[in-house]
């Protein structure tokens, strides 16, 4: 990893110091994920893991969305291939990559630290509450989806959400699948702090607020493994059991037709 960004389109990546920063780059498909952008995700991670350098990873969106979740254009093609199971099939696909690199992300040390510029859906939503830290513009609106599409959630949510808010409001938040504004996601525990800037004034404050975190150095580092082992045993295996829920919702005719009606087709 550089100290400038890197070729790759659909991850940026540049280091501040002790600090990488991610940035999803689809701005045009609002960051959303399909196949390309899950194994950018995974190169990029793997490279987080392999440099000794890094103490802190910020997590953002280019443009004015965070994550969208799953690409819906993707989602709208295997529905309307003809083949029952290609949805499935994808979400099988997509679940595997994003999963593993979250885990690996999740497991490899550095603490994790969500900008988030603007809203997040789904597994977008995942990806903040998977972090240690999360920080967002006034513009940041959380939308959980998965149960408008019939679907349960994946990324993490359900691993990682009960734990910031409780089980029975993580339970209601992702049944009810209602947007949740920046000011609520505050009091929740979410967001630990709502700021507001440009784009590039809004990271140099972000990256600010990072820096007495990883002032202790190692001790930082330990103190935030302590604190996971005592939350996150299982992570592995309630990530698999998301998205074994994930698919099977997916390979429903009911779900899928839910799905077509949504998504007008």
């Amino acid at each position: 990893m550089s100290d400038e960004t890197s070729n790759l389109v659909l991850i940026e990546e540049r280091l501040d110091g002790r600090v990488a920063l991610l940035t999803l780059n689809r701005p045009d498909a609002t960051n959303a994920i399909d196949d390309s952008m899950a194994l950018a995700i995974e190169a990029a991670v793997a490279r987080v893991k392999a440099s000794p350098r890094v103490e802190a990873v910020l997590l953002t969106g280019a443009g004015r969305v965070f994550c969208s979740g799953g690409d819906v254009g993707v989602f709208k093609a295997a529905l309307g291939s003809g083949d029952d199971g290609e949805l499935a099939r994808l979400l099988d696909r997509l679940a595997t990559r994003i999963h593993g690199a979250l885990e690996a992300l999740v497991n490899a040390g550095p603490l994790l630290i969500a900008a988030v510029n603007g809203p997040a859906t789904g597994a977008g939503l995942g990806f903040i509450c998977a972090c240690d830290f999360a920080y967002a513009k006034p513009s940041a609106t959380l939308r959980p989806g998965f149960s408008k599409l019939g679907l349960s959630p994946d990324t993490g949510t359900t691993q990682f959400l009960p734990r910031i808010v409780g089980a029975r409001k993580a339970l209601e938040i992702l049944i009810r699948g209602d947007a949740i504004t920046p000011e609520a996601a505050t009091q929740l525990g979410i967001f630990n702090e709502v700021i507001d800037g440009e784009d590039a004034a809004f990271i140099d404050t972000v990256l600010e607020r990072i820096k007495p975190l990883i002032a202790s150095g190692r001790a930082a580092g330990e103190t935030r493994r302590l604190i996971r082992q005592t939350m996150s045993q299982g992570l592995h295996e309630q990530l698999a059991a998301e998205q074994a829920s994930l698919v099977a919702l997916a390979s429903s005719p009911l779900v899928t037709g839910r799905l077509k009606k949504a998504l007008g087709l």
